[in-house]
């Protein structure tokens, strides 16, 4: 009977001290970036579509920056270039500006498009 009682003990002093707290939880502040447009860059958009490595199932585009090989392809979600809607089957030439995040440098994940140079169906 002793040794239950002992049990009880801390059990009701962690219960007891929790309910003393003195001040409500603050949540921390919502972050908000702080976004700027990097320098133009030309890039060639592939007339095919390619599976992204990301945690949603998703359609990238394949692109690569003008006159370079077909080893610098990397993928752009096919919903983040804004202002540019692809049609599958059909080659671009772009002028895109990357978003980067001022308060880490890192880029948001979008672009946004300043003008469609070409337009090839293949």
């Amino acid at each position: 009977m002793k040794h239950r009682y002992l049990l009880l003990l801390p059990l009701t002093l962690i219960i007891s001290l929790s309910a003393c707290q003195s001040r409500p939880p603050v949540p921390e502040p919502r972050y908000t970036p702080n976004v700027a447009l990097n320098a133009s860059e030309t890039l060639e958009v592939m007339p095919y579509r390619s599976a992204c490595h990301s945690a949603t199932p998703m359609q990238c585009l394949l692109v690569k920056p003008v006159g370079a090989d077909d080893d610098k392809l990397f993928g752009i979600g096919y919903n983040d270039i804004i202002g540019f809607t692809p049609t599958v089957g059909t080659a671009y030439t772009i002028k895109v500006r990357q978003e980067i995040d001022q308060n880490t440098g890192k880029p948001t994940g979008l672009w946004q498009l300043d003008e469609i140079l070409t337009q090839n169906i293949r």
